[in-house]
């Protein structure tokens, strides 16, 4: 990954289910509503368009849109953040095409108007409570208490 192509974000609501009891197993999947609901409010943005469905991963939930002016492609993983209550992380990622690549400005372009819609849409809405973006995954760097 090249830097500056990918960004987190750690943010706070309690609209989302967190956790899921033993009986619940197979009925519904953490990250579900969270994956789908952010998804949802970022298609009807300027310059973003529908690219990949949110999808269930091992790990967690995936979505991809495309950013229009660029035609790149951003990658969205969206996590369960177990180590505080009723937080997630969401994670970008600005794809590379292989044939007509793109610069690492056009990149963070890219990824800049992605995080923006998000941030838009987070702080449009008072059940959420951001923790800011961060240039390296917190999950890699060892974080637990997003506040720091």
């Amino acid at each position: 990954m090249a830097a500056g192509t990918a960004r987190f974000l750690i943010f706070r609501s309690e609209l989302f289910l967190h956790r899921q009891e033993d009986d619940q197993i197979g009925r519904w999947f953490v990250g579900a509503d969270c994956g789908g609901w952010l998804y949802a409010r970022l298609l009807p943005l300027p310059n973003i368009a529908r690219d990949v469905d949110p999808l269930m991963e091992d790990w967690g939930w995936y979505a991809g849109v495309r950013v229009i002016d660029s035609g790149t492609r951003v990658s969205i993983m969206i996590y369960a953040w177990d180590y505080f209550d009723h937080c997630w992380l969401i994670g970008l990622n600005a794809k590379r095409r292989l044939i007509r690549r793109q610069s690492d400005a056009t990149l963070r372009g890219a990824l800049n108007c992605v995080a923006t819609g998000i941030d838009q849409i987070i702080a449009a809405d008072y059940r959420f409570e951001s923790f800011g973006w961060r240039d390296e995954n917190p999950f890699d760097t060892g974080v637990t208490d997003p506040r720091k």
